[in-house]
């Protein structure tokens, strides 16, 4: 018997549907039983066989469930419309130091050829990329230089080029990225451009409410359409508290220059609410984001991470 779990469904921000069928039809495939009743799930399995799946979407969390449980199932294991994310390969490389056998990482195909049993490894992860992004986007608003350890530009393109590279200068040497860039409001006409998120490589979702709020201080207009999430422009009713020109028709948001001032937003979900503080420090005066509990969740200490870059923030 290889076991069994039983568990509640797992939550998360307020952001659209987390539809779970990608995680228990790929498991299913796998030879395991899986029900969901009474808001709990159920799974068991006497002996997982490798199969061919194919996924509807790719789906990140998805593609590491299953990619876990094809490391010792019996056979080889072919996933198919798998999420590219560079987290991904990184779980791949552990995997690899672990004693899996993997082949197809940074594709969208994985090929997995089960093993009797995985040992111990030591194995650095990548740098958080939406930390890294949120960091970029508070440098666009505010201006001025920043050092982030341990993150690639490839892993910040879509960021960067959402922001804008003729405002950011960067420099990545193998070991951290350096990044230089004028205050928005100086460079305001290079802001404006059109956004679409998507699966990896596109431009993230997690993303796109911090780039929105960079976008809130250009001239000219900016089209954001969000495919990944039906209810993530939340960020935006706040922001438009604040000045914040946005006109939003079903999954695309269009902002424009508008009379921004200080004053207070509340933070409806993680990422929204780390959108809603980069907007609050490129705006003179004293703004208040209330429910940061949220964007605890994400980050380590943002308060103490952004004071450190000289932003006068503190949690009360």
């Amino acid at each position: 018997t290889v076991g069994e779990v039983k568990m509640s469904l797992p939550g998360g921000c307020a952001i659209g549907g987390r539809p779970l069928d990608i995680h228990l039809d790929g498991l299913r495939k796998l030879g395991a039983v899986c029900d969901e009743k009474d808001g709990e799930i159920f799974c068991y399995a006497k002996e997982l066989k490798g199969a061919k799946i194919l996924m509807r979407y790719p789906s990140v969390g998805a593609t590491e469930n299953l990619l876990l449980a094809s490391c010792k199932a019996k056979g080889k294991t072919t996933l198919i419309n798998c999420a590219r994310e560079p987290e991904i390969c990184s779980l791949v490389e552990l995997l690899k130091r672990m004693g899996a056998r993997i082949n197809g990482e940074g594709t969208s195909v994985l090929e997995i050829e089960g093993v009797d049993a995985l040992g111990s490894a030591t194995c650095r992860p990548i740098a958080d990329r939406i930390v890294g992004g949120t960091l970029l986007c508070a440098l666009a608003v505010c201006g001025g230089e920043i050092e982030i350890g341990g993150l690639k530009k490839s892993d910040a393109d879509t960021t960067l080029f959402a922001l804008g590279n003729r405002n950011l200068q960067v420099l990545d040497d193998g070991l951290c990225l350096r990044a230089r860039a004028l205050k928005a409001s100086d460079v305001a006409d290079e802001i404006a451009c059109d956004l679409t998120t998507g699966p990896y490589p596109l431009f993230a979702t997690d993303m796109q409410p911090i780039v929105s709020a960079v976008k809130c201080f250009g001239n000219g207009v900016s089209r954001v359409r969000e495919t990944v999430f039906e209810n993530r422009f939340s960020h935006f009713v706040e922001m438009q508290k604040l000045g914040a020109n946005v006109k939003i028709d079903g999954d695309v948001a269009t902002i424009s220059k508008g009379d921004l001032h200080a004053g207070d937003m509340q933070a409806r979900d993680l990422r929204g609410g780390a959108g809603l503080c980069v907007f609050a420090l490129g705006i003179a005066g004293q703004s208040r984001v209330y429910g940061t509990n949220f964007v605890h969740r994400g980050y380590e200490d943002f308060a103490g991470v952004m004071r450190s870059l000289g932003a006068e923030i503190r949690t009360i």
